[in-house]
């Protein structure tokens, strides 16, 4: 595992997302300015999969085509891609075509929103070479941030899991991310504990990547863990308020191919 001091360089280099986090009061989102209501006017939307709203923000644009819906335009990390908007979720997830993200050199983002804050986001930057990346999860469910811990599996077998402070990121390898298209499964939800005995804590926010055998590598303590699912479980403090459902999540991207063929959410009961 990293040092803390390499953590958090690693974390300030790649991690630009601020997040409300996964607790706390509710923040009013500041008055819209006329420009502003106007812009939202003329932003693309579409009806996307089981009824999710598929809305481009940025440069991108979105397309209907036999496989599902195409992303285009995406240049800028900080500002292209789509977001989902939907009513009182408690787990999403996304398949997708995903490719040149390791050319681009900038990677994705993803956010996830209750109306308009953010309660938790996950940024995948790319490394010194175009297969290494570096997940920076922000989890802040407990008073001025939240651990969290990462699990990787592969065959459903977990292969390894460590602990992390809030300021650390974690640094891997994600294959083929620089040509063609690769498959990929990401997830998002709060947790809903079934039992008392439950080791997380119900409203801990989870992201989740899933893969091809061996797409993941993580480098812990020098040796490379390959897998083929990770996640990445906030650790919730006593004395928290967890939100326990979602509206929105946001997604952007840098790259040269990126196609939604599947999209699905799970709603509040």
């Amino acid at each position: 595992m990293t040092s803390k001091m390499t953590g958090r360089i690693l974390a300030a280099a790649f991690f630009s997302l601020t997040a409300a986090g996964c607790q706390g009061e509710e923040q009013m989102p500041a008055d819209d300015s006329l420009a502003t209501q106007e812009a939202k006017a003329e932003q693309q939307c579409i009806e996307g999969f089981g009824g999710i709203k598929n809305c481009a923000t940025g440069g991108a644009s979105l397309k209907r085509d036999s496989k599902g819906i195409a992303v285009s335009g995406l240049a800028d990390v900080k500002s292209d891609g789509f977001s989902s908007e939907f009513s009182k979720a408690t787990s999403w997830n996304l398949t997708a075509d995903l490719g040149g993200v390791g050319a681009k050199g900038q990677g994705l983002t993803l956010a996830a929103r209750d109306g308009a804050q953010v309660v938790s986001s996950i940024r995948v930057g790319i490394g010194a070479t175009q297969d290494q990346v570096f997940f920076a999860p922000s989890f802040t469910g407990s008073p001025g941030g939240s651990a969290y811990r990462m699990n990787v599996y592969q065959n459903g077998r977990l292969v390894l899991g460590q602990h992390y402070q809030i300021d650390y990121s974690v640094g891997g390898w994600w294959y083929n991310l620089h040509i063609g298209l690769t498959r990929i499964d990401i997830g998002f939800k709060n947790h809903n504990a079934i039992s008392a005995l439950d080791p997380i804590t119900t409203g801990a926010c989870m992201w989740t990547f899933r893969g091809a055998p061996g797409a993941f590598s993580i480098d812990a303590n020098g040796k490379k863990i390959s897998g083929d699912y990770i996640e990445f479980i906030e650790e919730i403090a006593d004395g928290a308020y967890p939100y326990t459902s979602f509206s929105g999540i946001d997604v952007k991207a840098a790259a040269s191919g990126f196609n939604i063929v599947g999209e699905s959410i799970v709603q509040e009961k």
